[in-house]
Formats: C-alpha cells, sequence, structure tokens
C-alpha cells in the first residue's frame, strides 16, 4: 500500500475509533449524515529521495462539520484528532511522524445551505515518511 494511503486509512480510522461518523466524501443528500462528522479528505505527497531511499511528506486535510449549534463540539473534535495524530507510528514498512509546527486549523462559518449555518472545522496535517 503507498504511504498517502496508510495515512488516509489510518486518520479515518482513528476517527472511527474515537466514536466520530467518518466519511471519506462529502455526504449525499440522502444519506442523511447527522452533525458532527468527520470528512477525511485529500492527502498529498512530496516526495524527497535520497540516496537510499524515497522519504518526504504526506498532507492530509480533514474537516469537522457541525450544525450551528456545536461549534465546541466541532472545536473538541478537531483537537482529540490533532492529539491523537501526535503520536509518532509504523504504518506498514513506514515511519510517520506528525509536524507539530506544520498544522493548521480553522473553523468558519459556512451559510452555503440556503437558511442553516454550519460550523466547518479545517485541519492541515502534515506527515514526515522515514
Amino acid at each position: 500500500m503507498t504511504p498517502d494511503q496508510l495515512i488516509f486509512d489510518y486518520i479515518y480510522q482513528l476517527s472511527l475509533n474515537s466514536g466520530y461518523t467518518t466519511y471519506d466524501h462529502l455526504p449525499l443528500e440522502n444519506e442523511n449524515a447527522p452533525y458532527p462528522f468527520v470528512l477525511v479528505g485529500s492527502v498529498q505527497t512530496l516526495p524527497v529521495v535520497t540516496k537510499n531511499t524515497v522519504q518526504g511528506q504526506i498532507v492530509a486535510n480533514v474537516d469537522v462539520w457541525g450544525d450551528g449549534e456545536s461549534r465546541f463540539e466541532v472545536s473538541q473534535m478537531m483537537n482529540d484528532i490533532f492529539i491523537q495524530c501526535m503520536q509518532p507510528v509504523r504504518l506498514g514498512d513506514t515511519f510517520v511522524r506528525l509536524r507539530i509546527d506544520q498544522y493548521e486549523n480553522q473553523i468558519i462559518q459556512d451559510t452555503s445551505v440556503p437558511n442553516t449555518v454550519l460550523n466547518h472545522g479545517m485541519m492541515t496535517l502534515v506527515f514526515n515518511l522515514s
């Protein structure tokens, strides 16, 4: 399995194990997704080739969506995922470590659905491969 897929699966499973409703896509209207939920989104590989190995970074984007009344829950879920990702882990043949200094997050209010206010938490998690 590729390092980016390993990271994706790791975050997805971590979220599920935390008891969060988790998706790999923005839920469709007919899925009736309960708020709040986690969306494990895009994953990007930034390889660095050395003389003997391929190292680099994996950038994962994770979103937490909540209704207008769940901003506190969204913030807690984001922090929980971040804290859990801080633990170094071996995924297959790859050892990964979160780059805490490159972590980014923000919560915005989203009004793209008519007559609805949503809290949209966005995290960028950068992992070093070694």
